[in-house]
């Protein structure tokens, strides 16, 4: 009677602990702050160089498959792939173009589009295929990760939110308004510090991007996320393989003349 009497009453303990342990809401988010983790993401990612950057060239390739479909109507693979940019010195807005910025699509000789800010207008070419998709073309909707490197300035708000998980790996959330109180949401990666994903909300829906096969250019310190996934409402629209990188290489004012 005594060893069942012992084993009810552990039963009972048991019992008790869980549910106060149910009931004491988690620990509220302590270091390191908001403005700590984005300092940290801008050291690993290559710190001044990579938050003052001049340009940056990427090429590669990707496969587009808009809403998902990988049918020979929707999915296409672009043997060309290129963005040209050139950096502003300021930026208050992470939605809006700025600086210098130039992206080609093509698959063999045939352009797919071809998307150009010169710093004062857009000059936008769409091929027959492309136009159904001009909406998600737009500097709108694609704008927003650049913002973090202004994020230490006036005018910004920065806030640490729930802790999330990118691919497995363990990841701080901060989320970044602007002064225009645009809001942009980053995932670092609590290991390395890479900047893992970031999201946002756009006139065709939700945007996100993942971030991997990071690897540190060979001249200066800049470390550049060579694979891209690109999604709306969740669904995977893009994925960019960039194979060359260049930073703080002269870029003519001509590449952004169409």
């Amino acid at each position: 009677m005594e060893t069942v009497f012992k084993s009810v009453l552990a039963f009972v303990c048991l019992l008790a602990a869980s549910v106060a342990a149910a009931q004491t809401p988690p620990p509220a988010l302590g270091a390191p702050s908001a403005k700590q983790i984005l300092q940290m993401a801008v050291v690993a990612s290559g710190g001044d160089t990579w938050q003052q950057p001049k340009t940056l060239l990427l090429k590669g390739d990707a496969v587009w498959t808009p809403y998902g479909k990988t049918d020979a109507a929707h999915q296409m693979k672009f043997d060309d792939y290129a963005m040209y940019r050139v950096f502003p010195t300021d930026n208050d807005s992470a939605r809006q173009a700025s600086g210098k910025v130039r992206f080609d699509a093509k698959q063999g000789e045939n352009v797919f589009m071809q998307l150009i800010f010169d710093s004062k207008a857009t000059h936008n070419f769409l091929s027959e295929q492309a136009k159904p998709y001009q909406k998600h073309f737009s500097w709108s909707n694609n704008f927003g990760f650049g913002i973090l490197r202004f994020a230490d300035r006036d005018g910004f708000q920065v806030e640490r939110l729930t802790d999330d998980q990118i691919e497995g790996a363990l990841c701080y959330v901060v989320q970044i308004t602007d002064p225009k109180k645009q809001v942009t949401t980053f995932f670092i990666d609590q290991q390395n510090k890479y900047i893992r994903s970031v999201a946002f909300t756009t006139d065709v829906g939700f945007h996100h991007r993942i971030y991997s096969d990071f690897k540190r250019a060979p001249n200066v310190d800049f470390v550049q996320p060579t694979r891209v996934r690109l999604y709306f409402d969740g669904i995977k629209w893009m994925d960019i393989f960039w194979r060359q990188f260049k930073v703080n290489e002269p870029i003519a004012d001509n590449v952004f003349v169409k």
